[in-house]
């Protein structure tokens, strides 16, 4: 388990707010019974039900790990960036942790926005993947999780570079993924994944990659790297969190059949029938899933 000190108050810079609206909207379309983006590499929908899907997980990650942040974040942070934001809780929550930050959350759709821009919480439109519109060296804190199905493989180098931009020198980035990694996972649930793995790889993204987060920091230049696998309980075995993270997954499941079973002209039933059977082999084999974190600080000139 972590433990983090709280922030001394200070007065949040108001200059961050002419970010506010950059960026142009992602057209979204009904494409297997849910609102997707048409335009964008993004596997997972983007609609009210994936809204509700991602204000559950970030409770879950929470109880799961205790805390929103991992880095040792300095008591003066000002400026925080969440990548990737959603619906917008994290930057929210964050400020009520440190109220005399002001945090901007970006993401290259607002359909699934819950929490709109206040005094200290900007959002702002944006697709990493085409590049932040931020000047260099803006921000004490880069946040970015769980935007493997948003980032094909050949653009991580790309991404964490363009966070490395934004970050001040002596400034934080932090990641947190989810990959394939189950411990105590039988063979229904390896098969499922690696079913699951070669559909998202036919479609340019590899979830084999996010155990090496730290290894592409320090690619990038950072320092001090931390890099954590994070086993979470599986299952209502392990009680009221490895219930949430069951129910988190399963949705997660859920939003993604329609596109690979379109994709592998694969019956839906039979891949409900599979869940169905893996989600019983985690409470027989009281499963964890591993998510992977990392984070580094931008060396000073």
């Amino acid at each position: 388990m972590f433990f983090w000190k709280r922030a001394a108050r200070r007065r949040p810079p108001a200059d961050l707010s002419s970010w506010q609206g950059s960026g142009p909207q992602k057209r979204t379309a009904i494409l297997d019974d849910r609102e997707r983006l048409s335009d964008a590499p993004y596997l997972l929908p983007k609609d009210a039900q994936e809204q509700n899907r991602l204000n559950f997980q970030h409770r879950c990650l929470y109880s799961a790990i205790g805390n929103h942040y991992l880095v040792p974040l300095p008591p003066d942070v000002t400026t925080i960036l969440d990548v990737g934001t959603g619906t917008g809780i994290w930057p929210v929550e964050m400020a009520n942790l440190f109220p005399q930050a002001h945090i901007v959350g970006v993401d290259l759709s607002a359909a699934s926005l819950e929490y709109t821009s206040s005094s200290s919480y900007t959002f702002c439109l944006a697709d990493v993947l085409k590049g932040l519109p931020f000047p260099h060296q803006q921000f004490d804190y880069v946040h970015q999780r769980l935007l493997v199905a948003a980032l094909p493989a050949t653009h991580w180098p790309s991404v964490i570079q363009e966070l490395v931009r934004v970050t001040r020198p002596g400034g934080w980035i932090e990641l947190l993924e989810i990959g394939v990694t189950i411990q105590r996972a039988g063979p229904e649930t390896a098969h499922l994944l690696t079913w699951m793995g070669e559909r998202s790889r036919e479609r340019g993204f590899d979830m084999g990659l996010m155990p090496r987060l730290g290894e592409m920091l320090a690619q990038q230049g950072l320092e001090a790297i931390e890099s954590h696998d994070i086993p979470v309980p599986l299952g209502e075995w392990a009680g009221h969190i490895g219930a949430m993270l069951k129910a988190n997954v399963l949705s997660a499941f859920d939003a993604l059949k329609g596109t690979y079973c379109t994709q592998a002209n694969m019956p839906l039933e039979h891949f409900e029938a599979m869940v169905t059977r893996v989600a019983q082999e985690w409470e027989a084999n009281h499963a964890s899933y591993v998510f992977h974190a990392a984070y580094g600080r931008r060396g000073k000139p």
